[in-house]
């Protein structure tokens, strides 16, 4: 009886030891938060009125509860750096009201360049 219960206490141990493992591998590394969550806030901010054009959205979970997102968003051009300024101040209230664990919250404003006319990429 005693070492059929300490093979059990072993085997729950090794799986607790791997599984752990993973979880900690992965917060290391700042793997991203889940798709819906991502979805979710690409669909709040096109949602402002504001905005144009979102570029490229990235998370990383640096906690259990706690992730960082950057994102490149397009403004609309006839906006005033006011108006741009109160666009970013709601779009990361309401990205905060939704997604509570997005503790940091960077927008990087206008990063789409404008293709010059007449040049291209060298290979």
């Amino acid at each position: 009886m005693d070492s059929a219960a300490s093979i059990l206490i072993g085997t729950l141990l090794a799986f607790v030891a791997v599984l752990l493992g993973r979880e900690t591998g992965a917060l290391l590394v700042g793997e991203r938060t889940n798709r819906t969550r991502i979805r979710n806030m690409k669909q709040i901010i096109t949602d402002d009125p504001a905005v144009e054009r979102v570029g490229e959205l990235l998370t990383m979970q640096v906690g259990p509860h706690r992730a960082l997102l950057t994102v490149e968003i397009r403004f609309r051009r006839t906006l005033d750096i006011q108006q741009v300024e109160s666009a970013i101040s709601r779009i990361k209230s309401r990205i905060m009201e939704q997604e509570p664990t997005m503790e940091r919250i960077f927008i990087d404003a206008d990063p789409f360049p404008e293709p010059i006319p007449g040049k291209t990429e060298a290979a």
